[in-house]
């Protein structure tokens, strides 16, 4: 299997991917909405690609905002990572989280906000953004919504609230 960058002929496959894992079309939609805004970073959309030829997981990371003492700073969302139920327990997921984090470090985003398992992304270094005094902009127990610093400090003295585009809410 490899990792890549996504590439327009790999839109459908990363829809039924995202349909499948998801049991619905939530956030294959969600993706066509970010693929379509300002926010979309193809270069950090990647794509696990069997040997067959086949996509079997997917990753995506956009821009959203931090709002901090009157200062905004882009940092990253993740949403969504995907993989299809046949190659869940794999390590797909984990090594789609491995290379992205390496790209958003080299691309200097100070961090990455996630809405997601508290039992998956701790693994990787996530923790409850309430740590670091930093909002989510919804109504969500703390334990789900999390930040990874890409670089020791990235986040300090920057408490406030993270804002997400429209492209988040208008597929709910």
């Amino acid at each position: 299997m490899i990792i890549r960058k996504e590439q327009p002929q790999d839109f459908q496959a990363i829809r039924r991917v995202n349909e499948e894992a998801f049991k619905g079309t939530v956030e294959a939609d969600l993706i066509e909405s970010i693929r379509s805004s300002d926010y979309y970073q193809p270069s950090l959309s990647l794509v696990v690609e069997a040997f067959d030829g086949n996509i079997v997981g997917y990753l995506m990371f956009s821009e959203i905002s931090l709002e901090a003492a009157g200062r905004s700073r882009f940092i990253l969302a993740l949403a969504p990572l995907a993989v299809l139920p046949e190659y869940q327990g794999s390590r797909i997921g984990s090594k789609l989280m491995e290379e992205g984090i390496r790209l958003a470090r080299e691309k200097a985003y100070p961090a990455i906000a996630v809405l997601g398992h508290a039992d998956f992304y701790p693994r990787f270094g996530f923790i409850s953004s309430e740590q670091f005094a930093i909002r989510a902009p919804f109504d969500v127990p703390a334990e789900y919504f999390m930040l990874l610093e890409l670089y020791d400090g990235s986040l300090e003295n920057l408490a406030g609230t993270i804002h997400y585009p429209a492209a988040f809410s208008e597929n709910n």
